[in-house]
């Protein structure tokens, strides 16, 4: 008999996740008073390119945008200041935006595109068969016979499924894709509070006639998000669906972490984000001046986040009374409620031998503050380079740089000369050897230059987690080890013929010279090729798979160490290499 319910197997799970029956009455905005104002804004798509022809709706009124993507719309706000767009255009997903009227648009509202992608998974299924849909690392499953025409009454037919995966680690850009806009959620009181995002998936599906089809009554579907890296790891995380008439989140269950994935249940489908809660939270909008990656972290011990940086711009909810880092900039805490707009300016350097070679582990200080370069790339340094600037090195001279030190690409290239070797005052060594009272010159320079090099060295041998330090050698990392790894790895020519592929977790030890130590796997998952499902009992030649991510991670160089109170520290690094057939 076919039940729409998971297989045994899922049982155990599913009854450590919480009941996501619909609660109604936390979707209403108490006393939501509607206000008219006039917002403006700009539309493209997922790859910046402008969108005419977009309907934008709000309420009874109705704009369309130009040539260039741009349109004017007045609008109605409820309590609070929010407004509530919905956004459609033909061949695209609908968007909802939803955002406060004085919270400034910063990026152009962008829409998905409905077609396959890295994000996003098209499908057609038979409902009484049901589907297991994997799109960027993120699964869906749908059970057996368990949809419903709009009506109630039950459907067995053909069914179109659209899958969306947004990660917050991932290019493209979570921000200026998800609904809403600002990750504000309403809680049971009434009051909005912000969310950090731990990833967001979003499921449609129309029968043969294009009518929007849901979960039976009874009925639920499990979805899984990867746990992102550089985050900090729950035991559970809370779900909320997006309600498009408030353009906010509301709870409704919560996940469970299992392995290396986030996993809940839900009986209805529209946007699902699996979002932690900022009590009392802030909000952030920093301009990056110079800034060349489309992501930064906001590391605010012991929470890490990820967020998109899009036209040089990022925005995300903080937590409230707690220092914390970005862009390797110390800030002040924000109070609860507070919103901080600011600027940092950063620039690159490379340093360069007094012949043209690039020097590697090159340590020095900018007003006090510690910086490591490990010579593979450029490092980002917080600095406006119209303003002169003073640069001390543990082994080469002081260096002043101006703006005309900087080439067009904003790169500044500086000329490493190695410090004159002095000799120590005999005085010096006289007064340390009697006060040692050991009697050996050379015995007493020793000790007068290890007393030298105390500011730049620690003996601290702690491994920390990459997650609570003022600098996350993750995310710093994150492009090396992808590009490294997509050009070193060797399939096993065994594997690659017996159809055997997965997903192998490493760990391992970025010591502070940048070098790795301590490579271990810590797990693995074999997966079905085409299918990605879990295999329960690994083939006996999956363990070539784990040999290989070890030794591709063993030859890890140069790497940026993590950095805790200006200090270069030893850091616990855990990542997944994966092994995957077409």
């Amino acid at each position: 008999m076919r039940k729409c319910i998971f297989k045994t197997i899922c049982i155990s799970l599913l009854a450590l996740i919480a009941n996501a029956c619909v609660d109604t009455s936390k979707d209403t905005i108490k006393d939501s008073p509607k206000e008219r104002t006039t917002i403006k804004g700009k539309i493209c798509d997922a790859n910046g390119n402008n969108l005419t022809n977009v309907t934008i709706i709000s309420g009874n009124n109705q704009a369309t945008t130009d040539s260039l993507g741009h349109f004017n719309i007045d609008v109605d706000t409820l309590i609070g200041n929010r407004h509530v767009l919905r956004i459609q255009k033909d061949g695209y997903f609908d968007r909802i935006y939803s955002k406060m009227v004085s919270d400034t648009m910063n990026y152009p509202i962008q829409l998905i595109k409905k077609e396959p992608s890295k994000f996003v998974t098209l499908k057609k299924f038979n409902a009484n068969e049901g589907v297991i849909i994997e799109v960027n690392g993120a699964t869906v499953t749908i059970p057996e016979s368990s949809l419903a025409k709009n009506d109630g009454s039950d459907y067995n037919g053909t069914v179109d499924i659209s899958v969306v995966y947004l990660s917050p680690t991932e290019s493209p850009a979570m921000e200026p894709l998800m609904p809403g806009a600002d990750l504000m959620a309403l809680a049971a009181n009434g009051d909005t509070t912000p969310l950090i995002s731990y990833g967001m998936i979003n499921v449609e599906m129309t029968d043969e006639t294009g009518d929007m089809l849901q979960l039976k009554n009874g009925c639920e579907a499990l979805l899984k998000y990867p746990a992102p890296e550089g985050f900090t790891v729950h035991d559970t995380i809370p779900l909320w669906y997006f309600n498009e008439e408030n353009g906010l989140w509301v709870e409704d269950g919560y996940s469970v972490k299992h392995g290396d994935e986030y996993v809940g249940s839900v009986k209805h489908f529209t946007w699902w984000n699996c979002d932690i809660k900022i009590e009392n939270g802030a909000r952030l909008r920093c301009r990056l001046i110079n800034y060349p990656y489309n992501s930064v972290c906001i590391c605010s011990a012991p929470d890490t986040i990820s967020t998109s940086v899009v036209n040089e711009t990022c925005t995300s909810n903080i937590f409230p009374n707690r220092p914390f880092y970005i862009a390797g900039v110390k800030m002040r805490s924000l109070e609860p409620g507070e919103f901080l707009d600011t600027t940092i300016c950063v620039n690159r350097f490379v340093f360069q031998d007094i012949n043209g070679n690039t020097l590697k582990s090159v340590k020095f200080k900018i007003n006090d503050v510690l910086y490591y370069s490990n010579g593979e790339n450029p490092i980002i340094v917080p600095i406006d380079k119209n303003e002169e600037t003073t640069i001390r090195f543990q082994k080469y001279e002081t260096k002043t740089i101006t703006k005309d030190d900087f080439n067009s690409e904003n790169v500044c290239v500086i000329v490493c000369k190695p410090l004159e070797k002095k000799n120590t005052s005999p005085s010096l060594i006289s007064n340390v050897a009697t006060e040692s009272n050991k009697g050996s010159a050379q015995n007493a320079t020793t000790k007068v230059n290890n007393e030298i090099d105390e500011e730049w060295d620690n003996n601290d041998t702690t491994v920390y987690e990459g997650s609570r330090l003022e600098i996350n050698p993750l995310s710093e990392n994150q492009s090396y080890y992808t590009s490294f790894i997509r050009e070193n790895i060797k399939y096993p020519i065994t594997c690659m013929n017996d159809g055997i592929q997965g997903r192998v977790f490493v760990e391992f030890i970025i010591e502070k010279d940048g070098n790795v130590s301590n490579v271990r796997v810590v797990n693995s998952v074999q997966l079905k090729v085409g299918s990605n499902q879990k295999v329960d009992n690994k083939s006996k030649d999956f363990e070539l798979l784990e040999q290989e991510a070890v030794r591709v991670v063993k030859l890890f160089k140069g790497l940026q160490p993590g950095i805790k109170n200006g200090n270069i520290v030893r850091t616990k690094q855990l990542i997944p290499v994966t092994f995957k057939l077409n």
